[in-house]
């Protein structure tokens, strides 16, 4: 690929088991964004002696050697793997070094799921927020005490950090990059093509609404609304506090949402809250009183109601037409 004055240089750094979807999730993410326009050259480099390393799912990964001389970096990440691969890397003197080295070179430091224990390593952590897989967020702040890890959030960005949790959501950070880099629209647009969510925000277990939702913002600041909103559906928040977050007046966001949604924003709200409850419906071991605590409801009745009011049917009768 040619480079370009706007083309950003992105190595991946890779090692002996590292977490194939570590790597391919984002690398995708990247890749797909170069279809609206030359923005990444996405590089992986690894110390294997015959350049190959093979992934965590046995696949072999062709690499080039770690470059002994940087002219030019900008973003670099580090997939993560597990524990026992993951202590191999940390031990290899020669790819901790070349990490050092590029990371004082590079623009914005990546970690994905467990990568972060490597910009832990090296002082890199010390006083940011930082995040990791599930699994290993005791561990991280254990060996790295400086670090505020944050334990119920997908990814962290701070200045130039960016630390992501397990697995799949190095793909939420990375179109939150993209999203930084090129826009909300260009992240939606890749997004659209991977079949998954945009904007994904916080922790714990999180279900986005619909895309569509999020494509009619995407000329706008409102598409983070959505994302806010997805990420606190259990939260009593009025249109008030909306206005806050969005630093508009009331009068302002009612005009801006009927303008992108054709709705309010209570509307936009509620959409939201019953999209995610239908998504919950179809696993049969949800109660209909545990979904209605889910999306914010104060009980199944209250609940049943809007649901059936806007779908035409009751949550009871639509699980059973429509589960999975």
């Amino acid at each position: 690929m040619s480079n370009t004055a706007n083309t950003k240089i992105i190595y991946f750094a890779l090692y002996e088991g590292v977490q194939l979807l570590d790597v391919a999730g984002p690398a995708e993410v990247f890749s797909l964004a170069n279809a609206y326009g030359r923005h990444y050259d996405i590089r992986f480099v690894s110390n294997a002696i015959d350049n190959r390393i093979t992934s965590s799912a046995g696949l072999n990964l062709h690499t080039n050697p770690l470059p002994r001389k940087l002219t030019s970096i900008h973003t670099l990440i580090v997939p993560g793997a597990i524990s026992e691969p993951l202590r191999a890397a940390l031990a290899d003197n020669q790819l901790v070094t070349w990490l050092a080295f590029a990371s004082r070179k590079a623009t914005r430091l990546v970690s994905v799921c467990t990568g972060a224990f490597f910009f832990g390593a090296l002082g890199l952590l010390d006083n940011r927020r930082a995040t990791t897989h599930w699994l290993g967020l005791e561990e991280l702040q254990r060996q790295y005490p400086k670090a505020i890890v944050e334990k119920d959030t997908l990814y962290t960005n701070e200045s130039e950090l960016w630390t992501s949790a397990g697995v799949l959501s190095g793909v939420d950070m990375a179109l939150a990059i993209v999203a930084e880099d090129l826009g909300p629209k260009t992240a939606l647009a890749v997004a659209r093509e991977l079949v998954v969510f945009v904007f994904r925000d916080g922790g714990q277990s999180q279900f986005s609404g619909p895309i569509d939702l999020q494509t009619k913002a995407n000329r706008s600041d409102l598409v983070y609304l959505v994302g806010w909103l997805e990420s606190n559906l259990r939260m009593a928040i009025n249109v008030e506090k909306m206005a806050e977050y969005m630093a508009v007046s009331v009068r302002t966001l009612h005009r801006r949402c009927q303008k992108a949604f054709g709705m309010t924003p209570a509307k936009l709200f509620t959409e939201l809250r019953l999209e995610h409850s239908r998504n919950l419906l179809q696993e049969p071991m949800h109660s209909i009183k545990q979904i209605a605590h889910e999306c914010g409801y104060p009980n199944s009745s209250s609940y049943s109601k809007a649901f059936s009011l806007r779908f035409g049917v009751a949550p009871q009768k639509y699980r059973l037409r429509f589960r999975v």
